[in-house]
């Protein structure tokens, strides 16, 4: 069985955001509020929220079983289960630069609407470790493979 985690960048870049998020706040703040007091609360709430997210929010993982069982688990509890030789598999990522990256995994069972598609935040696992989990999951998927017709030759 292969468990796929949380990438320990995304949670650096969460810790080290966190701070500047606050700082940020009390900069745009101050044009508006006189308050030291305030100021400072509202960059200490911030950073605090954004500490919180980052550590406990994203706590993901992802355990794949050599049959096909595939459980996504947040937090530490079970959220989803899938047999993934009775589903259809796909991906969407959004890049945001060169670390950051929107990444959705999207699981469809076999037999079932289009609305009955389950899309799973798997951001937190980073770019690499989701590609890998990706392409294990799409080597037992029921996915039919993508057939790429010949290019017709150019003819002089």
């Amino acid at each position: 069985m292969q468990t796929y985690k949380r990438a320990f960048i995304t949670l650096l870049m969460g810790i080290i955001g966190a701070p500047f998020a606050g700082m940020v706040a009390v900069m745009i703040g101050s044009f508006f509020i006189q308050s030291l007091l305030l100021l400072l609360t509202i960059g200490l709430v911030i950073c605090a929220a954004i500490l919180w997210v980052t550590v406990f929010s994203e706590r993901i993982a992802f355990t794949l079983s050599e049959d096909g069982q595939f459980s996504y688990y947040k937090r530490g509890k079970l959220k989803e289960r899938f047999d993934i030789p009775n589903c259809y598999v796909g991906y969407y990522r959004k890049s945001k630069g060169a670390t950051d990256h929107d990444i959705s995994l999207r699981i469809l069972p076999v037999g079932k609407e289009e609305s009955d598609t389950v899309t799973i935040d798997a951001s937190p696992l980073g770019r690499n470790r989701f590609e890998k989990m990706f392409a294990r999951l799409e080597a037992l998927s029921a996915n039919e493979p993508e057939v790429l017709s010949a290019a017709p030759k150019n003819q002089i």
